[in-house]
């Protein structure tokens, strides 16, 4: 004999389900830091083909560090290259931690989640592949503590 499932618990896995996606997200992409730490030689990639020239979006780094992690900051070498095959090349600081050394973002116990604005508000000029390439930038040849690094663009909300 089989047993019925009850509609309500449809209704509550399609409303998970539905609240899972996210309809504002262009790119979300995330790489695990390999070994026990990030080599200053290790670089991430994270490539997009971009046919809205039009749409303004929001760009974010993600963060998944432990408590292990000896510093309240981290700095990013981000490089981006144009369809056209221009290249610019910033130097981001991403703070972990408050002055008190209170780690910032979500998580409980000894991992912590960081989304952090990279940009606002910004169109992508041109059609065509971007490329994106994610180095850390602290003095350390093997920097600990630092888990998975992303990338994450999604289509700015309007602004009231």
């Amino acid at each position: 004999m089989k047993k019925q499932v009850p509609v309500c618990l449809y209704i509550i896995i399609m409303a998970v389900a539905m609240a899972a996606c996210d309809p504002g997200r262009v790119y979300d992409q995330t790489y695990t830091v390999e070994g026990q730490a990030w080599d200053r030689d290790s670089v991430f990639y994270y490539e997009l083909l971009m046919e809205d020239s039009l749409s303004i979006h929001d760009f974010y780094i993600t963060i998944r560090n432990n408590t292990d992690y000896p510093y309240s900051n981290l700095y990013l070498f981000i490089t981006t290259r144009f369809p056209n095959g221009h290249a610019t090349k910033d130097t981001i600081e991403c703070i972990l931690a408050d002055k008190n050394g209170k780690w910032l973002g979500s998580g409980s116990g000894r991992i912590r989640d960081n989304q952090i604005m990279l940009q606002q508000a910004l169109r992508f000029p041109l059609k065509g592949i971007y490329q994106f390439y994610i180095e850390q930038g602290m003095r350390d040849k093997q920097l600990h503590g630092i888990e998975d690094i992303g990338l994450r663009i999604v289509r700015s909300k309007p602004r009231t």
